[in-house]
């Protein structure tokens, strides 16, 4: 599915002059559904691949991209995300880059189990963690707060690439708890939505380059899906 590169690269060129309000954006995409999507099994940063189904929905993605062109597509290193980001790149004809940092939440102890059987096993962990898990964390596992810090680097690198290359878009492939943990960085909120991040779904955000400010457009779309692959 065309070059993928493991690292961004120094950009050569002269950064852009903004000669006013320049807007950019930003897709961020979840990953296709995957076995354990299906069977409602922690996936957390095991490494599960994308089912059949999955694969259906990263090409109806890439198909519902199409009148939307991006510069570069960035993809967590989990393999769910980066063969959805695959399908992407190589209908949009554009470089694939794995960013550090995009991964999902870990989950640790509970990673492979249902919620439950978590509920079951780690009764009280796991209320503790319910009831704050922006601070608190599964056993061996992240905080929402850990992910925070770690996917906000990781924007600040896109970003970064993407405004020394001029790009107007990107598109960014990672997973549910890992969005809703960019967009609580990007949109300035307290604690991460629980609103429903979809597989294959899109969420597009504008970036006003001269001000710095972030404005949520679309959350979750799904239209560019079929019914029957939803």
């Amino acid at each position: 599915m065309g070059n993928v590169h493991s690292a961004l690269p120094a950009y050569a060129g002269k950064h852009p002059q903004n000669g006013g309000n320049m807007e950019k954006k930003l897709y961020l995409i979840r990953h296709g559904q995957t076995d354990w999507n299906l069977a409602h099994r922690i996936q957390g940063k095991q490494d599960i691949p994308l089912n059949e189904a999955g694969k259906r929905q990263a090409r109806f993605l890439a198909k519902g991209m199409e009148n939307h062109p991006v510069g570069s597509v960035f993809s967590s290193r989990l393999s769910r995300a980066r063969e959805t980001a695959g399908f992407l790149a190589e209908s949009q004809k554009a470089p694939l880059f794995i960013v550090d940092g995009l991964e999902e939440i870990s989950y640790g102890k509970w990673e492979g189990m249902t919620l439950l059987e978590i509920q079951q096993y780690f009764p009280e962990r796991f209320a503790q963690w319910w009831k704050d898990p922006v601070n608190g964390a599964p056993p061996d596992g992240e905080s929402q707060m850990d992910v925070l810090r770690r996917t906000a680097a990781a924007m600040e690198a896109i970003q970064k690439h993407m405004a020394a290359g001029g790009a107007q878009a990107a598109a960014v492939v990672s997973h549910g708890a890992s969005i809703h943990c960019m967009l609580a960085w990007l949109l300035k909120e307290e604690a991460p939505s629980d609103c429903p991040i979809h597989n294959a779904s899109i969420t597009v955000v504008c970036w006003e380059t001269k001000t710095g400010t972030y404005r949520l457009e679309t959350l979750g779309d799904i239209r560019h899906l079929p019914k029957g692959a939803r």
